[in-house]
């Protein structure tokens, strides 16, 4: 086999993966839920389901790489307003407001991070562990110190502060039944950053010094 051709089949297999890794987040989106098969999200990629076993190996290696996908932008987001000079209460404001339009575009992601995590000792909850939630939790850990020495926060560990803020963010997302009898157009744009904005609010009332 010639170089050129082991270059367009490793272009064919990552553009395989790409469509299954889409298949599968468009499968959720529709069932606002996690509950997918194989079977489903083979067919809306057009393949069948033993081309998503040899992609992938296995439907827990697909979901931990959409996880990946869905978590890695935010991170990244999160890590630079962390990094910023923005006044610590700015950073928080923004950083809850980015986790609820991501849970509002995402609407299964909690509920696939939860799927992930059920065997903590497996090496998927080690994986989401180093490289999802410890860089969420570091980030916010920096925006919280810096509100301290600042005079702005009461001290908080903020490993509580990280579980209360993303339960808050998620919940409104993760049971749509009983929240859109309450707030009928929980899915629209400007109610998902309406919620934000009470969120974030009710934190920093919470944090502040004094």
């Amino acid at each position: 086999m010639g170089p050129g051709v082991a270059v367009r089949r490793r272009h064919a297999d990552h553009d395989a993966r790409d469509q299954l890794v889409e298949a599968a987040r468009a499968e959720m989106t529709e069932a606002g839920s996690p509950n997918v098969s194989l079977q489903s999200i083979a067919r809306r990629a057009g393949v069948t389901a033993p081309l998503v076993t040899y992609h992938f190996g296995t439907k827990e290696a697909l979901f931990l790489e959409l996880a990946r996908r869905d978590m890695e932008p935010a991170i990244r987001q999160l890590e630079r307003l962390a990094a910023s000079d923005a006044d610590p209460k700015e950073k928080l404001r923004l950083h809850i407001l980015g986790i609820v339009r991501n849970y509002a575009r995402k609407p299964y992601l909690n509920g696939l991070l939860n799927l992930l995590l059920h065997d903590e000792s497996s090496d998927t909850s080690r994986t989401i562990a180093r490289d999802m939630v410890e860089p969420l939790t570091g980030a916010l850990r920096t925006i919280l110190e810096d509100g301290i020495r600042a005079g702005l926060f009461r001290p908080v560990d903020p490993r509580m502060a990280y579980l209360m803020i993303v339960g808050a963010c998620q919940y409104a997302f993760s049971s749509k039944l009983s929240v859109t009898s309450v707030l009928p157009d929980a899915g629209s744009p400007q109610t998902t950053d309406a919620y934000g904005r009470a969120v974030a609010e009710t934190f920093l009332r919470g944090l502040a010094a004094g």
